[in-house]
């Protein structure tokens, strides 16, 4: 019994949980000269904060935060969201296609979605788990990453919050 209690701890240890890395410096300008699935440049903004969240159109936890989200610009319509998809998360098990994703995006059309080359999706940290929010001032700097893995996705409040002490 000692012996499988310190195989399964061994097993344990050389696979440690990947913790999401920040995203490297300048990725919201990066998200910013990504074309959205129209085929838009997304550009920069005058808003004060940027709400990017990562996600898949198959994902329940994903649909979840997006409807917080829905919520949260009709109260906040200075902050400009965005969802980025990663062909990796989108094809998971063969879940998602490029044809579920339009779908997914066609039904918010409030929320611009960008397809992530391997660039993109490195400078964002490479989120392990989706969903995962990051929320940027206007001047790119990072203000907050949440990872699921973690903790708990925010709620509503949680991000009203947020918004007011960046002043949005």
């Amino acid at each position: 019994m000692r012996f499988l209690a310190l195989a399964v701890l061994v097993a344990c240890a050389a696979h440690p949980q990947k913790r999401i890395s920040p995203p490297a410096p300048g990725a919201l300008a990066l998200v910013e000269t990504s074309s959205d699935l129209g085929g838009t440049p997304v550009g920069a903004s005058p808003a004060r904060v940027t709400v990017v969240v990562v996600l898949a159109s198959w994902c329940k936890e994903c649909a979840a935060e997006v409807a917080i989200l829905d919520q949260l610009r009709r109260s906040h319509p200075a902050v400009r969201f965005l969802g980025i998809s990663y062909a990796a998360n989108e094809e998971y098990d063969h879940r998602g296609s490029p044809a579920a994703l339009r779908a997914y995006a066609g039904k918010r059309p409030w929320l611009r979605v960008v397809i992530a080359d391997d660039a993109l999706y490195a400078a964002l940290g490479g989120p392990p788990k989706i969903p995962a929010v990051y929320v940027f001032d206007q001047a790119g700097g990072l203000v907050a990453t949440f990872d699921r893995r973690e903790r708990a996705m925010p709620d509503a409040n949680e991000l009203v919050r947020l918004l007011a002490q960046l002043g949005a």
